[in-house]
């Protein structure tokens, strides 16, 4: 019989209730660069479920991921930006990452991105274009 790695461990936890348990899980399979552990975790710190509540923790692990190229991570990332949620509020950050998602296919982040362009300057969107593309490009190059 297979072993369930520490991310499918994590999840029968969570689907359980036992959200501290899932959580240590998480973490191992998040420190390891699972990215679906690290968005998992970062969710669980949004929700403060089985470890405390932590915006600027939850914000580091949804970066984690979306750098890896986590679509839901990109779009959870923009949300933190657009609201200073753990960051700095930054529009131009979070019309990146919806851009980003976007990019991969994401009505939820395209919608998102609209929604903040109608608060920034055509620079700002202008700018955050660039960024993306810049990301999207270096991602590309490594992957």
């Amino acid at each position: 019989m297979q072993q369930l790695s520490d991310f499918e461990q994590g999840l029968k936890f969570f689907y359980d209730d036992d959200y501290a348990n899932a959580a240590s899980c998480f973490l191992k399979a998040a420190q390891q660069g699972d990215a679906e552990a690290q968005f998992s975790l970062g969710n669980m710190f949004v929700e403060g479920q089985g470890i405390p509540r932590d915006e600027q923790q939850a914000a580091s692990w949804f970066r984690k991921s979306a750098e890896q190229g986590f679509v839901a991570a990109q779009v959870n990332l923009g949300v933190m930006y657009t609201q200073g949620q753990g960051v700095e509020r930054n529009l131009v950050e979070a019309h990146k990452w919806f851009n980003i998602a976007g990019g991969a296919v994401d009505e939820e982040g395209m919608d998102l991105r609209e929604v903040v362009e109608e608060q920034m300057t055509p620079a700002e969107i202008s700018e955050a274009m660039r960024l993306a593309r810049d990301w999207i490009t270096a991602y590309h190059r490594l992957h």
